[in-house]
């Protein structure tokens, strides 16, 4: 809880300012140069995968760790992202002439250069994350997404284009290392010598490929798409994607950070963390289905006054895809607790599984046009929340009355607030625009009534954990509550 206080705070100032940035970027840019990000995004999204190949994970797992191992982790991520660096360098001008946009080969190779720094950056990271530091590294992630931000707005504003989202790319790589490496003293020189190194192989490759599948299938959306709609019409889509789930894509990470080394923690000492990843997914989904399912209900409003008119056609696309992004979420917060289990395997299998049903949903979907691509992404939320429910409650003995028994309150008090809201939708007909704001504070006053008259000791379960996240509520209380 103390890790987790420092990483919410110092990361919700510096999302909520991401945020902000993110917002304004989008006005200065066209919908061309989202259009070109996402693209290179989805070539560099999936070599970025093999250039860590999970060893990071594998160093917080190692009993004994010893500065020969580190050493030769160092050793062997270098080997990995040099080849990397050349990989992408190579093939820009060829995923330039596929997607027929001559921009795409500039832009990936002004960011192949940061592979050269993921060694240097994900040994440290994971050395600190280890020893549960994560009031380190959330200083240093709070002042990069600041200045990244900063960065990105300055130089859209002054009429960059792409390059304003591409030299925060290459700002926070050089930032991240370099901090880093002055937080913590380690063995930095690499060796090559990969003998002894079997266990983290194997778990590495598990980690890998896994992360791999996920964003195969996070990403092949775009990878289809971009075949057959035009750049505009990719941009309209990759800023509708990035709005639907910027939350989960800023929470989830917080989350994760020090969920994965608190859970393998706490699965050493008591062979068991399931009651705590019960209870986090009873705390979570509380807040996670009225947020997003809100959004849904203004996101027409929102999307008009925050981003322009030029924006508002991406409104049916936003809905489709913001609807099911609290599934994925519920879904990302178990997975660690799997990995931490040492299921690395079933969540490789779910997502390859995600991956061929997203694959033959986009095919099936296509000729509804950027709405039937956002309609099967959604569903392959469905599908990953599925296969993580039943073969995650499998590998870590949750029974399926428990995770149902966690999320359904707040998904079905959530669902009467849509359609109340839906109600006076149709009830006042003649309030437009900005005014049609007044959904939010209306939605969450009668979320939080419904949910304190449905589900009076979960309310109280919240209040208690939220004292706690806070610090004003006493461990020993919390764990006798737990």
């Amino acid at each position: 809880m103390s890790a987790f206080r420092w990483v919410a705070a110092l990361r919700f100032f510096g999302q909520l300012i991401s945020w902000l940035s993110t917002i304004f970027v989008i006005r200065f840019l066209a919908p061309e140069d989202y259009g070109v990000i996402a693209l290179a995004e989805v070539f560099r999204t999936f070599l970025v995968l093999f250039s860590n190949v999970g060893f990071s994970q594998g160093l917080m797992k190692v009993e004994n760790l010893t500065n020969p191992i580190i050493r030769k982790t160092v050793g062997l991520l270098l080997s990995i992202n040099v080849l990397l660096f050349l990989i992408q360098f190579t093939l820009a001008p060829y995923a330039a002439e596929f997607y027929d946009n001559k921009d795409l080969e500039y832009v990936l190779r002004v960011l192949s250069f940061t592979y050269l720094l993921i060694p240097w950056s994900a040994v440290p990271s994971s050395l600190v994350a280890r020893n549960l530091e994560h009031k380190k590294t959330s200083k240093i992630t709070f002042f990069t997404d600041v200045l990244a931000s900063c960065l990105s707005l300055l130089l859209a504003y002054l009429g960059y284009g792409y390059w304003a989202l591409v030299s925060a790319i290459v700002f926070t790589a050089v930032f991240n290392c370099f901090w880093f490496n002055r937080l913590i003293d380690y063995p930095r020189l690499p060796l090559f010598n990969f003998r002894s190194m079997d266990g983290l192989f194997k778990f590495g490759a598990f980690v890998a490929l896994s992360e791999v599948l996920f964003v195969a299938y996070n990403r092949v959306d775009v990878v289809v798409a971009g075949k057959f709609f035009d750049i505009a019409q990719i941009g309209l889509y990759g800023v509708a994607i990035q709005l639907a789930t910027m939350l989960m894509a800023k929470s989830v990470p917080l989350f994760n950070v020090v969920a994965f080394p608190a859970f393998a923690r706490m699965n050493a000492l008591s062979g068991s963390s399931n009651d705590y990843l019960v209870t986090t997914l009873r705390f979570a989904s509380t807040f996670i289905f009225p947020v997003f399912f809100g959004v849904a209900m203004v996101g027409h409003e929102l999307i008009v006054l925050v981003l322009g008119e030029k924006w508002s056609e991406i409104y049916v696309l936003f809905a489709i895809l913001v609807i099911s992004v609290p599934l994925r979420i519920i879904a990302y917060i178990i997975s660690p607790a799997m990995l931490a289990a040492g299921g690395a395997r079933v969540n490789m299998v779910n997502a390859f599984l995600t991956l061929l049903f997203l694959t033959a949903a986009l095919f099936a979907l296509m000729p509804l046009g950027l709405n039937g691509v956002a309609l099967a992404w959604s569903l392959a939320s469905v599908c990953i929340f599925a296969l993580t429910l039943v073969r995650g409650g499998r590998l870590l003995a949750v029974p399926m009355r428990d995770f149902l028994a966690a999320f359904l309150p707040g998904l079905c008090v959530s669902a009467l607030m849509c359609a109340a809201l839906h109600a006076a939708d149709l009830a006042m007909p003649w309030i437009e625009g900005a005014w049609g704001l007044y959904k939010i504070p209306l939605g969450m006053l009668l979320y939080a009534a419904l949910f304190w008259c449905l589900f009076r000791a979960r309310s109280r379960e919240v209040i208690h954990v939220l004292k706690r996240l806070t610090g004003r509520g006493a461990d020993s209380e919390g764990m006798a509550s737990t």
